[in-house]
């Protein structure tokens, strides 16, 4: 059994997922506290503690590998908190607190956190289950598609925020990309139908070709094994090298069902991010908090701090709040909080530029703002934000909230 040395007066906190939630709890847990707990951090990837969030920055080739560290895993470790990569958690007992790793060891602890993330889901398409047919979630996933040669034909199955990352990132590297999405219009979740015209004429100029509102009918694969060609519903085939997943993400829970947890899509937890169970807690993409799982990195920020003072004894308490969320392209602006599909009794505000590339569209209910899209210039994106979080009055700057802090200051003003 691996054991924590020489540290009997500390509690012992496993954390399992040594991504971006999980490399972060450790670190931050060990700068304010480290001399309570001795830390040990289990990742599954041969990397660790890598900001997940530039890989579509690495697979444009924007940053080099240098640039990719989320955390100072050196010091770290230097500081105490042990590491272990490329081997992870097989299978956890709760009654005795022992989980035992793929190695074949076994680790004992006080306290447990799964950070386990989400994994990419793969659509039931025929002939899907091939060596080139991928998701895009890990450091490995960018090193296969950059190991791609040539201008080759790629598809990516997804118009959401990681589909159109990953279509950017491998039109820079000179491939012919196709884009297969089910709805309508580009992020439909996160844009209206106007905002999202923009953003694909803006992505088509950079060589992007779309097929929306459907979705592959099925993959041929030739005699290796390897998809070829992808059928179109109208039955037209597209030649293809590499096929990538990007229609969403699956929590990854299956050590925490194997072990009893109560899981819904997700690890459910409570406001202090604990489970079913005694001394164990869940964050970041596979917990899952009143119905609501969490992909983008401010909330499971937020759920660190409440679980370093839930685990310290401290009060603390999780709520869902607003995100903004952004597309990570270079050259696209784009800004989206809130809710973006007003209600009946919801009033909409809209300016729009077409020569600057220039939208907006705010959603006010009862003096509040309760959404904002904003496209091409996404300065006050901030401030809009601000106004939604505070729940601040406007209705005495309607008439110019559209055109942003500037111009409603100069009226208080």
């Amino acid at each position: 059994m691996l054991s924590f040395v020489n540290q009997a007066d500390k509690r012992r906190l496993v954390i399992v997922g040594a991504g971006m939630a999980g490399s972060k709890l450790a670190h931050d847990l060990q700068q304010a506290y480290g001399h309570r707990y001795q830390i040990l951090l289990i990742g599954e990837e041969p990397h660790v503690g890598y900001n997940r969030i530039m890989l579509s920055s690495l697979l444009a080739n924007e940053i080099s590998h240098a640039d990719m560290p989320l955390v100072d895993t050196q010091k770290m470790q230097d500081d105490g908190v042990l590491i272990r990569s490329n081997d992870p958690v097989m299978s956890l007992n709760l009654e005795a607190k022992i989980l035992h790793l793929s190695s074949g060891q076994a680790i004992a602890y006080d306290q447990l956190v799964l950070a386990t993330g989400s994994r990419a889901s793969v659509l039931s398409i025929k002939g899907a289950c091939a060596p080139n047919v991928m998701g895009f979630r890990t450091w490995h996933d960018v090193d296969v598609m950059t190991q791609l040669q040539g201008c080759q034909p790629v598809c990516v199955i997804g118009g959401g925020l990681l589909g159109l990352e990953a279509a950017v990132g491998l039109v820079k590297r000179g491939h012919k990309v196709v884009v297969f999405h089910r709805a309508q219009y580009l992020l439909n979740r996160q844009l209206d139908e106007e905002s999202a015209s923009l953003l694909q004429t803006r992505l088509e100029q950079m060589g992007i070709e779309f097929r929306l509102g459907e979705s592959p009918e099925s993959f041929l694969q030739a005699a290796d094994g390897n998809v070829s060609h992808v059928v179109c519903q109208s039955g037209e085939s597209l030649a293809v090298s590499l096929v990538v997943m990007a229609a969403g993400i699956s929590p990854e829970i299956t050590l925490a069902k194997a072990a009893g947890l109560t899981t819904n899509r997700a690890i459910l937890v409570d406001e202090q991010m604990q489970t079913s169970h005694p001394d164990v807690y869940a964050l970041g993409e596979c917990c899952e908090f009143e119905q609501h799982t969490f992909g983008l990195v401010a909330p499971i920020w937020t759920q660190i701090k409440v679980l370093i003072k839930a685990l310290v004894g401290e009060e603390a308490a999780f709520v869902i709040e607003p995100t903004p969320t952004k597309l990570k392209v270079s050259g696209v602006n784009l800004f989206s909080v809130g809710r973006i599909q007003p209600l009946e009794e919801d009033n909409c505000i809209f300016f729009k530029d077409v020569g600057a590339n220039h939208y907006r569209k705010l959603v006010v209910n009862e003096g509040l703002l309760v959404g904002a899209i904003l496209y091409g210039n996404v300065a006050d994106g901030s401030w809009y934000f601000q106004l939604i979080q505070n729940k601040t009055n406007v209705s005495d700057m309607l008439d110019l909230l559209v055109f942003g802090e500037a111009y409603c200051c100069a009226q208080v003003a």
